[in-house]
């Protein structure tokens, strides 16, 4: 529709372009004919031979100086500018298919009546107008007519002063009629190389629109087919996030059925020791040293399971987010650790309006941990420094736990949040190597960072945040 709209619009601009080419092609005649009449009435008109082209004009019979012979006895006649005019319409008829009339309401010669269309122009010239234009079909063809008003000047009063004529008055109009059919031949071919040219841009738009679907056609189905697929891989993790829950779950109930059955004999061991404890002295011999022995490692065996427990429980229960004051979650935990060891010099500085977003139980957990290291890594300083607070990190708030116990090597620092790993120098205190473990799956269950700092007999500071 587009292509169809501005091959119209491109027709009719090309017919207006023809039609105002031919208006110019007349106003250029027009302005050649009233030069040659201004040139041959400035010299009171020519004369030339007689010939059958060129009689006499009986027009000018009046003027006594009409004809003239010439000593060798040659016949000429007067051409004023109204019979040049004449002469020069016929040849330009005869050449170029122009045509061209003077004429007038008043006309001297029947010839120069006016036919209607040049009536209708000389009435609107006596009303002011400059100018009449337009297109008509006439005898031979169609033809752009345009006409001016011809007026009165000193020189046409010779001829055309008994007619009653004052200059400046009009006394008729100069009529140029260019023949259409060249002009419109042009324009039409014109409007067939834009139209060929329009249509090709069509036929182009409309390669590329197919070509342009059947990309998107294939990239749509490749969409559905790619949803599709995600709807069943969704599908297929959803069915294997069930069975994983059922695998925590057994998992868990693996975990208390294990525990529970490997306390039962560490009972009934620690029973039997206990009982050894009574009996009398002469038949005890080394048993107290074998008792200690025992009782040693079935204490160390259930610490041993209960961190195991912890560490494998530390994610499989659902978050339940809350604000948490963690100033005084650490001022807990501080007393009960100086009311286990009330007599050990120890010094607890606790940053003020500490709080967190996050699970209250996971996190009393990581602090558990956390200062519960702290206070044993730092037993042997003649007194203990243990630092709870907050410090910007990258833009972000992280909470630390820093001590001045006996520190580790910088270069082992990887291997400290893995589970049942211990560095060289903690191997003389007891515990199982979970700890650590334990916080590090809290705080990455929180969607947070941990991170440690420390050297080697300088103590170690260990920092997380849970957002």
């Amino acid at each position: 529709m587009v292509i169809a709209l501005l091959l119209v619009i491109n027709y009719h601009h090309e017919r207006s372009q023809a039609v105002e080419t031919a208006r110019t092609q007349a106003r250029s005649q027009y302005q050649r004919d009233l030069t040659y009449r201004h040139w041959n009435a400035a010299y009171g008109a020519v004369y030339v031979p007689v010939s059958p082209q060129i009689p006499p004009n009986p027009y000018l019979a009046e003027v006594p100086e009409r004809d003239l012979f010439t000593t060798c006895g040659k016949h000429l006649t007067l051409v004023n500018p109204a019979y040049m005019s004449r002469l020069v319409f016929d040849l330009a008829a005869r050449s170029y298919g122009d045509k061209g009339h003077i004429t007038s309401l008043k006309p001297l010669r029947p010839e120069n009546r006016p036919d209607p269309w040049e009536t209708r122009a000389l009435i609107a010239f006596t009303r002011g107008s400059l100018e009449e234009s337009s297109v008509v079909d006439m005898a031979d063809g169609r033809f752009l007519r345009l006409m001016k008003p011809l007026k009165t000047e000193a020189e046409c009063l010779r001829c055309h002063g008994k007619q009653g004529y004052r200059v400046g008055e009009v006394r008729g109009g100069l009529s140029v009629a260019v023949p259409m059919t060249p002009l419109m031949a042009i324009a039409m071919q014109n409007c067939l190389v834009n139209a060929a040219s329009f249509v090709l841009l069509w036929a182009l738009g409309v390669m590329g629109i197919a070509i342009g679907a059947r990309s998107l056609t294939r990239t749509i189905h490749e969409r559905d087919q790619a949803e599709r697929r995600l709807i069943e891989l969704n599908r297929d993790l959803s069915l294997r996030g069930r069975e994983l829950e059922t695998v925590n779950r057994e998992l868990d109930a693996f975990c208390s059925t294990v525990s529970h059955d490997l306390r039962t004999p560490l009972t009934a061991v620690s029973g039997y020791c206990q009982l050894l404890r009574y009996i009398p002295a002469q038949h005890r011999s080394d048993a107290d040293q074998y008792i200690d022995a025992i009782l040693a490692s079935v204490e160390k065996m259930d610490e041993l399971i209960t961190a195991l427990l912890k560490f494998a429980r530390a994610t499989a229960n659902e978050l339940v987010l809350a604000e948490v004051d963690l100033t005084a979650l650490a001022d807990g935990i501080a007393a009960g650790l100086m009311a286990r060891e009330p007599l050990r010099p120890a010094v607890f500085t606790i940053a003020e309006g500490m709080s967190a977003r996050a699970d209250a139980v996971l996190l009393q957990v990581v602090m558990q941990n956390l200062m519960g290291n702290a206070w044993k890594y730092s037993g042997h300083c003649a007194e203990t420094r243990i630092e709870v607070g907050v410090q910007c990190r990258d833009g972000r708030d992280f909470f630390f736990v820093r001590d001045n116990g006996i520190g580790f090597d910088s270069g082992h620092a990887e291997r400290i949040f893995e589970a049942f790993q211990r560095l060289p120098n903690a191997q003389q205190f007891e515990g199982a190597g979970i700890g650590l473990a334990t916080v590090n799956r809290i705080v990455q269950r929180h969607g947070g960072r941990i991170g440690c700092e420390g050297e080697v007999g300088k103590g170690a500071t260990i920092y997380f945040t849970l957002q």
